[in-house]
């Protein structure tokens, strides 16, 4: 019961990593308020973690939105833990990307973490143990074609981070954040194992998986708990070793056949959406 007594604000609740974060809390002792555009996502979320009691709340709420994130945090009594974990992206080039998807990627995946860490860090200073989680990704740092604006606001998330736990320290708020590989269900990739296109996935993995929600799930455990009291400003990377290494000889060949197709997007359907 790492987390017993203590109540976490979880942004992007009801995708595949904030949902499985919100379980893992549960299993810890932990209240909650769950946050998400998706009011269905969270209801169903809710209502699978009742057995752990009376303590799960949720809210639909864009994150992106500062009158939203203002009313929501100011009807807050306490907060412990933040979770910024809302986020996605979408498919797109620098050349022929508009400035209206630019903002729009740019705004959930980053500016909601301004937002929510602004008006989250009145709360924090008053618990015993505050810690901010971000949630930031490979692509910070080892890119893909047909994610700049993904890219730019996920290496964004790590520096704001570190700014983050320097301002929050005189009040003993760390921060820290995660950057995930490729994310998907055991179960979705055990039904996927046998797609060529899948194959080259993996590849670039060399544990021969890509990650489960639950790891990234129990890394955010870590540095939320008293398991990582001095750890602050850190961007843990959770991808298997995949950033270790260059990409494979069948990896580059895929990309040098989309290149010559002038296919310049990589076609992943790993879950961008938190």
């Amino acid at each position: 019961m790492l987390l017993k007594g203590r109540k976490a604000v979880i942004t992007g609740a009801a995708g595949r990593i904030g949902s499985a974060i919100a379980r893992r809390f549960a299993e810890e002792g932990c209240s909650m308020m769950l946050l998400d555009l998706n009011r269905q996502g969270l209801e169903a979320l809710a209502q699978h973690l009742k057995e752990y009691g009376d303590s799960i709340a949720f809210m639909p709420l864009d994150v992106s939105n500062e009158a939203e994130v203002k009313l929501a945090f100011a009807g807050m009594d306490r907060m412990d833990i933040l979770v910024n974990n809302a986020g996605y992206t979408r498919l797109d080039s620098i050349e022929l990307g508009s400035l209206e998807r630019w903002n729009e990627v740019m705004s959930l995946n980053l500016t909601s973490v301004f937002l929510c860490c602004k008006y989250a860090m009145p709360l924090l200073r008053h618990s015993k143990t505050p810690a901010i989680v971000n949630m930031s990704s490979v692509n910070a740092f080892r890119v893909n074609p047909g994610l700049p604006a993904y890219s730019a606001a996920k290496s964004g998330i790590i520096a704001l981070t570190q700014q983050l736990a320097i301002e929050g320290a005189a009040n003993r708020i760390r921060a820290n954040c995660i950057s995930p590989g490729g994310t998907i269900s055991a179960s979705d990739q055990n039904e996927r194992a046998e797609e060529p296109d899948f194959a080259i996935e993996v590849d670039c993995y060399p544990l021969g998986r890509l990650g489960y929600p639950e790891d990234v799930a129990n890394a955010a455990l870590f540095l939320s708990s008293d398991l990582s009291s001095f750890v602050n400003g850190i961007n843990l990377i959770v991808d298997g070793g995949m950033s270790l290494q260059a990409p494979s000889a069948l990896v580059r060949a895929d990309l040098r056949q989309r290149w010559k197709q002038g296919k310049y997007m990589l076609e992943s359907r790993c879950d961008h959406d938190h």
